[in-house]
């Protein structure tokens, strides 16, 4: 349990703590965005909470959530019903990113959380605080279309450039193609997508990893 830790932010930052609870093992604190980067830094230096490992962000979509009785198909499926999203009053703040921090030497967790309206999704990056901010805020990014402002590259991390809105999101369309883009050629052992013999959709007997007497530092 690391009510202490949320007690000692509520000591120290009496002003930027929205709201906090303790429910099933999970100690949350919501911080206003404004004091974010105060509050995450005392909990990594300060000895007293010592949470110097970052183990995930998470982007939050609550879009029609709170007027669903159980969430229903907003929360539980990964995009919000049509007739929710017609006729159910949207929730605002709809967005939160969660940071869910650890201690290595007190062994205990903490997740800190912001919340964000639909019309500012933009949060301070906490790159040069924890290394291991800079992937997460680029998946955040590519996923949910969470701005962090200050970060040192914040492009899209598993999808191309190219790709048009952020598929996590609740009101992004399951079924929803996009546009067919050139495909990069690059070469590779084994062929991943890409033009030229062995590309995409070419089974791996048809490559050269798969044939014989062909010269293994050739690509295809």
């Amino acid at each position: 349990m690391a009510q202490a830790f949320i007690d000692l932010v509520r000591e120290k930052f009496p002003d930027a703590v929205v709201s906090s609870l303790t429910h099933q093992g999970d100690d949350v604190v919501t911080v206003k965005r404004e004091r974010l980067l105060e509050v995450m830094t005392f909990l990594r230096n300060d000895p007293a909470t010592d949470l110097k490992l970052l183990r995930q962000i998470v982007g939050i979509d609550l879009l029609t959530f709170q007027s669903e009785m159980t969430g229903g198909g907003s929360i539980a499926s990964i995009e919000v019903t049509s007739y929710a999203a017609q006729h159910k009053p949207k929730g605002e703040p709809r967005f939160s990113v969660a940071y869910n921090l650890y201690s290595i030497t007190q062994k205990k967790s903490l997740r800190v959380r912001v919340e964000l309206r639909s019309d500012d999704v933009k949060v301070p990056t906490l790159s040069k605080l924890y290394r291991t901010a800079d992937w997460w805020e680029r998946y955040t990014f590519d996923m949910m279309g969470i701005e962090f402002e200050g970060h040192p590259n914040l492009s899209r991390l598993l999808l191309y450039p190219e790709f048009v809105g952020h598929p996590l999101r609740k009101d992004y369309p399951v079924r929803k193609r996009q546009l067919l883009v050139p495909e990069l050629d690059f070469p590779d052992l084994v062929r991943g997508p890409g033009p030229g013999p062995g590309g995409a959709g070419v089974p791996m007997s048809q490559t050269h990893v798969g044939r014989s007497n062909v010269d293994p530092n050739t690509y295809d």
